[in-house]
């Protein structure tokens, strides 16, 4: 096969002559640590079938712990998370406009959320981990804010708020919290009416507003153990859920990651790194951070230059679909076999792997079609 032919076109990148693979940015951290063991976290969304730029980061994922395995000579370890805690429903209040919000946790319960895991990345991630020879686990954020060093985590954080804040949310110093209902699982989007009352290092009261049952205090022990006033809990609910907004739950999640006795690697798609710089200033607030290592991944775009997203797809926004097959949009409409899509998957991936500028950039739907049939990588094409 003729690579030079069938490469993406990139432009210079400034790694050049630094960076040989996009693996090497995570030598400098293992050469630091001394880890004999790299653990790669990466997440996976629950909200819908996903989209190519989903698959694609995913992918990278497996693609990348295989290559540190076999350059570093370490034990590699694949951590997927899996946001069961995205929005399922919502609602405003009519007279405030308060928006609020139920979690598929929390409006589906457990089964049905395994059940989701299971249909949209079961096979997939079992076709990309046989292949791969990577291993791979699946944990909801649901089982993620249930354990005590993840609670501790969050103790540690409203202690250290007055910093945090200005960090989190540099235009005007609000952190959401809101910790559902324990009656029925709603929480206000972004906590306006949410209170801490007391915070220390083993123990907080935040006070929230439900929409149906008025007023609430949520209590978070380090222990795990907790409770919530203004009734039971009901309807899939859990007391004393922590609830926070995307930066400051992914700064929890990377604290505790770096918890563990392994060099943790964040993967990300590459619309992350803005929120990842106020992620690592974040860090930098608690005494002797160990930030974690961090690897972007190509971003998927439509012809628009918008990465392909779940929430224009779902609203129809044909600017942000146009010149897209319906399987980019919908891994679900892949005509093929799960195993076909992973090979598919897996040889795309390893054309931008290639070279660092090759992975260093965003490539549109129209691109992506271009780089799969000069590889010879549909279904049928010729050997």
């Amino acid at each position: 096969m003729n690579t030079a032919r069938i490469a993406p076109v990139s432009p210079v990148s400034v790694t050049t002559g630094a960076v040989e693979h996009s693996v090497d940015f995570i030598r400098p951290r293992l050469l630091a640590s001394g880890h004999g063991r790299v653990s790669l976290y990466a997440g996976v969304q629950i909200n819908g079938a996903p989209h190519l730029g989903t698959s694609v980061m995913q992918t990278s994922a497996f693609l990348l712990a295989r290559t540190a395995r076999e350059k570093f000579g370490v034990d590699v370890t694949l951590r997927f998370g899996a946001l069961d805690n995205a929005a399922c429903e919502t609602r405003r209040c009519p007279r405030t406009g308060t928006r609020y919000e139920r979690s598929f946790r929390h409006a589906l319960g457990g089964e049905r959320i395994q059940e989701l895991i299971r249909t949209y990345y079961g096979g997939f991630f079992a076709a990309l981990s046989a292949i791969t020879g990577v291993p791979h686990e699946i944990e909801t954020y649901t089982q993620q804010q249930s354990r005590p060093e993840f609670r501790r985590e969050f103790l540690e954080s409203l202690t250290r708020m007055d910093a945090l804040r200005w960090v989190l949310a540099p235009s005007h110093g609000k952190v959401p919290m809101s910790p559902p209902c324990p009656r029925c699982g709603w929480a206000q989007k972004q906590g306006e009416h949410t209170e801490v009352l007391t915070a220390g290092p083993d123990h907080a009261e935040l006070a929230a507003v439900c929409l149906d049952h008025g007023g609430y205090v949520a209590r978070v022990r380090a222990d795990g153990a907790s409770g919530a006033e203004g009734g039971d809990e009901t309807g899939g609910a859990y007391e004393a859920y922590i609830g926070s907004g995307t930066l400051h739950r992914n700064l929890l999640k990377e604290r505790v990651a770096a918890r563990e006795d392994a060099l943790a690697v964040v993967v990300k798609g590459a619309d992350w790194a803005a929120g990842c710089r106020l992620l690592d200033e974040a860090f930098l607030c608690y005494p002797q951070a160990v930030l974690p290592a961090r690897l972007f991944t190509p971003v998927v775009l439509s012809a628009s230059g918008a990465k392909l997203s779940k929430s224009l797809i779902r609203a129809g926004r044909t600017e942000a679909t146009a010149g897209s097959e319906p399987w980019m949009l919908d891994a679900g409409a892949w005509p093929g076999t799960v195993e076909e899509y992973a090979r598919l998957l897996l040889g795309l991936v390893k054309l931008m792997l290639s070279e660092p500028r090759h992975f260093e950039r965003g490539y549109t739907t129209l691109e992506v079609a271009r780089l799969i049939d000069a590889a010879g990588l549909r279904i049928g094409a010729p050997a």
